[in-house]
């Protein structure tokens, strides 16, 4: 198996980027798979959850808010079957310099206008290329409440429009908000 690099990345803060990076790697750790992931995200979500007991199952997480990030994701591919990059809700030069050597990315999107209107600027970038590469992408639905109409509406905009989008989705975690 060839070792890849994921980048999970829109220029919008509370997206759900740590919550789908640090899913995803536990669910590829719990099925047998080496990946590690780079917390790029000056916030240090998921490393601060990778420091709690038994937070992430032995995932590694390295922390790297650098504009070099890059450079430690490339490191890792060797021993890793993924690395994953959990980035800034923000433009950076360090979410920049990831987009030119990831091999995915995937944009998450809370199925709301105002987060939508910022992962647009997510694609356009992907679009129209990083460092002289195209990565392939995916937009994935999450903090969905199940089958709502916004989620829906939002997805249906998003496919008319032409943007890949994932079949699956991150629902809420919690049946009540406060």
């Amino acid at each position: 198996m060839t070792s890849s690099i994921i980048t999970v990345a829109t220029m919008k803060g509370g997206s759900g980027k740590s919550t789908l990076a640090s899913c995803l790697a536990v669910h590829w750790h719990l099925n047998g798979r080496q990946p590690a992931i780079i917390d790029a995200d000056p916030q240090r979500t998921i490393a601060r959850l990778a420091a709690r007991e038994k937070a992430l199952g032995g995932v590694p997480v390295i922390e790297d808010a650098t504009e070099n990030a890059w450079k430690t994701a490339q490191r890792l591919v060797g021993t890793h079957d993924t690395v994953i990059i959990d980035t800034p809700g923000f433009r950076s030069q360090a979410t920049m310099a990831c987009l030119g050597v990831t091999d995915f990315v995937l944009v998450p999107v809370k199925p709301s206008p105002f987060d939508v209107d910022r992962m647009l600027d997510t694609l356009h970038i992907l679009i129209n290329g990083v460092a002289g590469r195209r990565p392939a992408f995916r937009c994935v639905l999450t903090q969905t409440t199940r089958d709502s109409v916004i989620a829906k509406h939002i997805r249906s905009e998003l496919v008319e429009s032409g943007f890949p989008v994932l079949d699956s989705e991150l629902t809420n975690r919690v049946a009540h908000g406060p």
